[in-house]
C-alpha cells in the first residue's frame, strides 16, 4: 500500500484522531444522507443486548465521538459497567464533552490495541467500532482482546467491506491522497473479505452480519467535507486548489441524477469460543 497513514499509530493519535473534528465530518454525512432509519450503531447495540447479560463488563477500544453510546444512552442496562479506551487523549476528551452527563457512568482511559492494560478474563465484551484496520499488528491486538476476555466472553468488530463506498473513490479520484489509501487499505488490512481469516487464530465461534445502509446525497459540500478529513495534511489547501474542479463535477452529476448515490458496505462480526492451543497441538 502506497499510503500506510491510517494504520499508522503516530499519525493516527496526532493528525487524523487527534481530536473529534475529523471524524464527525464523516459521521455527519452517515448520519444525516442516510437512505434508512436503520444505521449499524443501533443494529451493533440491538446485538450487544441480544449476547450480554445485564451486568456485563465491557471493554471498548478506539471508542471515538462515542455515537455508540450517544444513539443509545436511554438503552443501557444500568448494570453495565464500561471503560471506554481509545488511543488518542485528545479524542476522548472530546467526547466526554459530546456525551455530557452521561460519560460520568464511563471509565476512560488511553489504551493502545496492541498492549492493553488489563489482566486475563477481565471482561465479558470487547467492542472494536471500525477501528481494527487502522491497528498495524492486528494478529497482536487480536490476541490481546482474546486474552481480556472471559472465556464466555464475546468481541463485537464492526469494519468495512472492501467495496465500501466505491463511488466515493471515483469522485476522490482528483486527490491522490486520499484515492491512493481508499482503495487498497481495506483490503490489506482488516475487511469483511478478509477478517475472519484473522479472527479464526483466536476465536472458533465467528460469524458476520452485513448491514443494509447506504447513501443519497444532493449537494456537493458534504462530500467535499468527506473528502477533506480523509486527507493526511494540508487537507483545507488542497480542497482550495482542486476542489472547485471537484464541486463542478459533483453538481454537475446531482443536476443529472438529482443526487449522488454511494452504496456502503459495512457489517459486524461476533467473535466467541475460544480455541485452546494445547488441546489443538497435541500437547
Amino acid at each position: 500500500m502506497k499510503n500506510t497513514n491510517f494504520s499508522n499509530s503516530e499519525h493516527l493519535k496526532t493528525q487524523q484522531y487527534n481530536s473529534a473534528d475529523k471524524l464527525s465530518a464523516r459521521i455527519r454525512l452517515h448520519q444525516n444522507y442516510s437512505t434508512t432509519d436503520e444505521s449499524p450503531i443501533s443494529g451493533t447495540f440491538d446485538l450487544m443486548l441480544e449476547y450480554l447479560p445485564e451486568n456485563a463488563k465491557l471493554l471498548e477500544l478506539g471508542t471515538g465521538r462515542g455515537d455508540l453510546w450517544k444513539e443509545n444512552a436511554s438503552r443501557i442496562p444500568e448494570g453495565w459497567d464500561m471503560t471506554l479506551t481509545d488511543l488518542s487523549a485528545g479524542m476522548i476528551a472530546d467526547q466526554k464533552a459530546y456525551l455530557g452527563d452521561l460519560a460520568r457512568v464511563m471509565d476512560y482511559e488511553v489504551v493502545n490495541a496492541v498492549d492493553i492494560p488489563y489482566a486475563d478474563n477481565s471482561f465479558d465484551a470487547v467492542v472494536a467500532n471500525y477501528m481494527l484496520y487502522h491497528v498495524p499488528d492486528r494478529a497482536k491486538a487480536i490476541a490481546e482482546i482474546r486474552r481480556v476476555l472471559k472465556p464466555d466472553g464475546t468481541l463485537f468488530a464492526t469494519t468495512n467491506g472492501e467495496n465500501h463506498m466505491k463511488e466515493l473513490h471515483v469522485i476522490a479520484d482528483q486527490v491522490e491522497d486520499v484515492s491512493q489509501v481508499t482503495k487498497t487499505w481495506l483490503a490489506d488490512t482488516f475487511s469483511l473479505q478478509n477478517s475472519m481469516a484473522q479472527l479464526m487464530r483466536q476465536f472458533s465461534d465467528i460469524h458476520m452480519i452485513r448491514f443494509n445502509n447506504n447513501l443519497w446525497i444532493p449537494e456537493a459540500q458534504p462530500i467535499l467535507d468527506y473528502i477533506e478529513s480523509m486527507m493526511s495534511i494540508n487537507g483545507e489547501a488542497i480542497i482550495r486548489e482542486k476542489g472547485a474542479s471537484i464541486r463542478n463535477n459533483l453538481n454537475q452529476m446531482i443536476a443529472d441524477k438529482g443526487g449522488i448515490f454511494i452504496e456502503k458496505e459495512t457489517g459486524i462480526f461476533i467473535a466467541r469460543g475460544f480455541y485452546n492451543r494445547a488441546t489443538q497441538s497435541g500437547t
